[in-house]
């Protein structure tokens, strides 16, 4: 059985430029999730907001949806083979560009930090997130070229 998601997307105040205008994006069938807000990219005469701040616009959730995969996946498959880890820190640049001849994101670049207690080892921790990026279903899903760079780090005593 497929497991499904849903959310709701709407217009933000219309003005004389759409390209200005800000959005939502809720669940009206899960009033527990928080509202977010979706604009188009300033460098596409997206808007500036209140005092310069910016929002996130399909881009970056885009990135967030592949960097957030790679988390859960890797929290699972932690789990099922008793893998003890102190932090996961991940730094994701996404980049669009016309290569293909089409305005697409070409590639993602992750700079994925794994910190480790000493009592683990380094080898096992390079297949755990090996094992990571070959199972996390959003990045299985989409065309974008995804470049994984792996930092094991090992927790400092004391």
């Amino acid at each position: 059985m497929a497991d499904k998601f849903y959310l709701k997307i709407e217009s933000g105040e219309v003005s004389q430029n759409p390209r200005k205008q800000m959005h939502t994006i809720n669940n009206p069938k899960n009033s527990s999730f928080p509202e977010l807000k979706v604009q188009l990219p300033v460098a596409y005469e997206g808007p500036k907001g209140e005092n310069g701040e910016f929002t996130y616009t399909p881009e970056h959730y885009f990135i967030a949806a592949i960097s957030g995969c790679f988390f859960t996946t890797f929290s699972v498959v932690c789990s099922n083979s008793s893998f003890n880890y102190k932090s996961l820190t991940i730094e994701a640049t996404g980049t669009v560009g016309t290569s293909s001849g089409e305005k697409m994101m070409e590639k993602i670049d992750q700079i994925i930090t794994l910190t480790i207690p000493s009592s683990e080892r380094e080898i096992k921790a390079k297949r755990i997130l090996e094992i990571t990026e070959e199972r996390c279903p959003l990045a299985k899903s989409v065309k974008t070229k995804i470049i994984n760079h792996y930092n094991i780090v090992f927790e400092k005593e004391g």
